[in-house]
């Protein structure tokens, strides 16, 4: 529901329609305690569990397809106020970010590479490659095991 209501706040701001995509985020806000500003750009076959749950998201962020948000999860800024340095977060494809997890950046770009997963509760400050795992506070990055078959 939520992500049907953020496509159609997408439409509309990229559409020039003005007052619709504040009340769709207001709306989303109060009813889910979810904040998807019409500005991100969420990729199709993303899922948010448990209804988008006190889930907030940058308007700077671009997130990729197929990808697992679950609750309390905030991608954002982390920066001193609007006048601090411009910030953009790209979310690769195929990406898992559980629950409690935080993507902070302190300006510029912040990557979490395609197949990858951010682990509960982690704090992300820095990139992490494609196909690895992001934990701990501050998160760090270690390579998925690859699934080879025994010989």
């Amino acid at each position: 529901m939520v992500l049907k209501l953020h496509s159609f706040a997408r439409w509309c701001y990229l559409h020039h329609v003005p007052i619709l995509p504040r009340f769709i985020k207001g709306f989303t806000y109060v009813v889910f305690n979810c904040v998807l500003p019409a500005e991100c750009s969420i990729g199709p076959g993303t899922r948010l569990h448990h209804h988008g749950m006190c889930v907030i998201f940058h308007e700077d962020v671009e997130l990729g397809r197929d990808c697992n948000i679950y609750n309390q999860v905030e991608i954002g800024g982390g920066y001193d106020g609007p006048d601090g340095p411009p910030i953009r977060i790209v979310i690769g494809d195929r990406v898992n970010i559980c629950a409690g997890a935080k993507i902070f950046c302190k300006g510029g770009t912040l990557t979490v590479g395609d197949g990858s997963t951010v682990g509960a509760n982690a704090v992300v400050l820095s990139d992490v490659p494609p196909d690895s795992l992001a934990i701990g506070i501050p998160a760090r990055s270690i390579p998925k095991k690859s699934k080879t078959p025994a010989a």
